[in-house]
């Protein structure tokens, strides 16, 4: 056996491994690398259109958050004007309740004040017309028992002490 050691290899293998090389290269740049470069530049479209409509979302929600802040603040305002409208138709109400009360109050008192002046008239007719009375009484009283002085005295007061009580008990 000859085995022959070479410190450089033979010119046809470097030629042959150059040529098989290079045409695995366009082999594989054929159908390897123009693949994957349009992959990653598909990719890379998609990432940008996805961070284009982010912003575009973020842009939106944006606005959006500025319009339902714009509401909310215009809630509010609309919240303390009705509260407001309502507190001053509460103080109304409650003003004209006391107006109310006072003039009802007032016909109250006006009516009784002419009750107690029609009582009053009344009572006061009817202590005349009794006086009257006792007067015609008192004095049958002493036409019929024809007394001295002392005992007519006696017997008027007698008569209204008894004329008193049985009229007041009544």
């Amino acid at each position: 056996m000859n085995i022959v050691v070479r410190a450089l290899p033979e010119l046809s293998s470097v030629l042959i491994t150059w040529v098989s090389v290079g045409i695995l290269f366009l082999i594989l740049r054929k159908l390897l690398y123009n693949p994957v470069s349009k992959f990653l530049e598909d990719r890379k479209a998609k990432i940008q259109s996805d961070i284009d409509e982010a912003r575009a979302l973020k842009e939106e929600a944006q606005s959006m958050l500025k319009e339902y802040e714009s509401k909310i603040s215009q809630a509010r305002k609309e919240s303390q004007e009705i509260i407001e409208n309502a507190r001053k138709r509460g103080e109304e109400l409650r003003e004209d309740i006391i107006q109310e009360a006072k003039r009802e109050a007032e016909g109250i008192i006006s009516r009784a004040r002419q009750e107690i002046s029609r009582e009053r008239e009344a009572a006061l007719e009817s202590i005349r017309s009794e006086a009257g009375e006792i007067a015609v009484l008192i004095a049958s009283k002493i036409l019929e028992e024809n007394l001295a002085l002392d005992k007519q005295e006696n017997l008027i007061d007698k008569f209204i002490d008894e004329v008193g009580k049985s009229e007041w008990q009544n």
